[in-house]
């Protein structure tokens, strides 16, 4: 009897020992998978944010690149504007040299009213400036006024083509240097510069103000100034 009991003791030691086992393995391969779904998950988040690091690093360097071109582009059309300026600029200093503006073949000097009338028709508006000393023919359509003596000699010729808009009175104080003539009258700014012997140009800005103080060129012209000579009347005709 005794021995059974201690035989049975042994089995039920021995299976308790085995369930402890089992429960102890179980506990460890929980925590064993556990942590591999730690690691893994951590491997994954440290994946996706190198990756997006990467990416944010990428962007960067695609937002500078494309700063870059546009201000690339910007000095570009900057520089392309500046030089469409000038040469606006040297085209009119090169036609005024010859006594002409940038839109019209008549010639300061040579040319008379009878042939600007022959190849335009009638002016749209015609007046004696007593001050300018002489008659102002305008042709609205060709964006020009003519101004002439009691001959019909044509001593002054405006220019009010569009794209004088463009030149600032800082534009032409560069590019002419200082004027020998520079007055403020009536709202205006009228600058000038001589020419060689027999012309001198003008150009008349609205006067600069607190608001604008370097306004754009509203029109320029180019004078003969022997043209308003009159001798008969012992006038000595206009220095601008």
């Amino acid at each position: 009897m005794d021995g059974n009991i201690i035989a049975f003791s042994k089995k039920f030691i021995k299976l308790l020992f085995n369930k402890k086992l089992i429960l102890v393995a179980a506990i460890l391969l929980s925590l064993t998978i556990v942590a591999g779904c730690s690691n893994s998950n951590k491997l994954s988040k440290d994946k996706t944010e190198n990756i997006q690091g990467k990416d944010k690093v990428s962007d960067s360097s695609n937002i500078q690149s494309e700063s870059g071109d546009n201000s690339g582009n910007n000095n570009e059309s900057q520089k392309s504007e500046d030089n469409s300026k000038k040469t606006i600029l040297n085209d009119i200093k090169i036609m005024a040299q010859e006594g002409k503006i940038i839109n019209s073949d008549f010639q300061a000097k040579s040319s008379n009213l009878q042939e600007v009338e022959d190849k335009l028709g009638k002016a749209d508006k015609s007046e004696w400036v007593a001050d300018a000393k002489g008659n102002y023919s305008t042709y609205s359509k060709n964006k020009v006024v003519f101004g002439s003596n009691k001959g019909g000699r044509i001593f002054e010729i405006r220019s009010f083509d569009e794209r004088l808009s463009q030149i600032s009175l800082s534009m032409v104080e560069d590019f002419f240097g200082t004027p020998s003539h520079d007055v403020t009258y009536n709202g205006e700014k009228i600058i000038g510069y001589v020419l060689g012997e027999d012309f001198k140009i003008l150009f008349v800005f609205k006067a600069p103000n607190d608001s604008n103080s370097n306004p754009k060129l509203d029109h320029y012209s180019v004078l003969y100034p022997k043209g308003t000579v009159n001798s008969m009347a012992s006038d000595p005709g206009r220095e601008w």
